[in-house]
């Protein structure tokens, strides 16, 4: 599914990863992008929070956004830039990030590191194809176990979830089925709406994780 960039997203928040800039680890807001594509910089490893991946289609001022890939709490992301120099994508947060440099030659390029790396990698593109597969509701609600995961959430505590466009983008599916899936898991009870920022709590997420 692609999303139709507005013409004034020069005014969306972004925040200067620029090697230059970076004195180690970097927190994100809801909705910032963490950088965009064909930027200079380095790599980073999410230690909290989620992040979509985009790529950008068409010529600069009519371009649409088309989602790539989610990563989570201890993927590493940009790490295209050490072959090439600059992002290959567009990411923005889905929820408060904390990133730290993955700078470190010798350490990120050692053998272990980075194939626990690539295989985290490959894991994630497994599971972003996953969620693009099957029943709407079985895709809204593996992308909430999903963020759940990212948490470690066995505690029944509260996560945020993404807004419905980006929910949609991510699974394939129109707003309109997204919101009825989130729906139906309020109703069945493995959803709950806690507090103003549209965070949700698993009254029994062990189970639901261990499905």
């Amino acid at each position: 599914m692609h999303t139709v960039l507005p013409a004034a997203t020069t005014a969306t928040t972004t925040t200067s990863f620029a090697p230059a800039a970076i004195q180690g680890p970097r927190s994100v807001s809801l909705g910032e992008i963490l950088y965009t594509a064909g930027a200079e910089g380095i790599a980073w490893r999410i230690r909290s929070g989620a992040v979509r991946l985009d790529r950008l289609i068409g010529e600069a001022g009519n371009q649409t956004r088309s989602f790539a890939g989610l990563a989570l709490a201890g993927d590493v992301i940009g790490a295209e830039t050490l072959l090439f120099g600059q992002y290959s994508f567009e990411a923005h947060a889905l929820g408060d990030v904390m990133l730290e440099p993955w700078l470190d030659p010798n350490a990120a390029l050692s053998g272990e590191s980075l194939l626990q790396t690539l295989a985290a990698a490959e894991r994630r593109a497994a599971d972003a194809l996953a969620l693009r597969v099957g029943e709407a509701f079985e895709r809204v609600r593996q992308l909430i176990l999903l963020l759940a995961r990212e948490r470690n959430n066995s505690a029944n505590r509260p996560i945020s979830i993404p807004g419905l466009r980006d929910m949609a983008d991510m699974t394939g599916l129109t707003v309109e089925t997204v919101s009825r899936a989130i729906s139906h898991l309020r109703k069945s009870g493995l959803l709950q709406k806690y507090g103003r920022r549209s965070a949700v709590v698993f009254p029994d997420l062990g189970a639901a994780l261990s499905a």
